[in-house]
């Protein structure tokens, strides 16, 4: 299991960061390998999605998988197919802001078997991290206020 962890303060209020992430029609404008989601199934704090994301010299892959969320404090998407992964956004109010954690798992194995071995992690990293960087600075922009 390969796991990157990105972190940034926003200045904005975890209702505004939440209500940003929880809208799955903000997920392709956010996350840059999104290329689509399809909401299947939404209930108070549980939702189904397809997405369609590109992953490298892999191409485009569609997936679906659980969106589940605790309001104003974490979202979690998940999927174990065709490849388990894990996307955790935490959020912690702190100094009138909000501290925004994003965590990106993934499994390799069940796509690729024993190959997956010979992927070093920090190759994964650097694909994933600067990702992750980007979708932070995203949703600051899009609920810190206007200087």
């Amino acid at each position: 299991m390969i796991r990157v962890n990105r972190s940034l303060h926003i200045h904005a209020s975890p209702q505004a960061v939440f209500a940003t992430l929880a809208d799955p029609n903000n997920l392709s404008g956010i996350v840059p390998r999104v290329r689509r989601i399809e909401l299947v199934e939404r209930q108070a704090d549980y939702a189904r999605v397809t997405t369609q994301m590109a992953f490298g010299p892999l191409g485009d892959i569609r997936s679906e998988g659980d969106v589940r969320w605790q309001t104003d404090r974490e979202v979690v998407f998940s999927s174990r197919r065709p490849v388990p992964v894990e996307a955790r956004w935490t959020l912690t109010p702190i100094n009138g802001g909000t501290d925004l954690e994003a965590m990106f798992s993934l499994d390799l194995v069940p796509l690729i078997g024993l190959l997956a071995a010979l992927v070093p992690p920090d190759q994964v990293a650097g694909m994933v991290g600067p990702d992750l960087d980007a979708a932070l600075a995203e949703v600051a922009r899009r609920v810190e206020p206007r200087k």
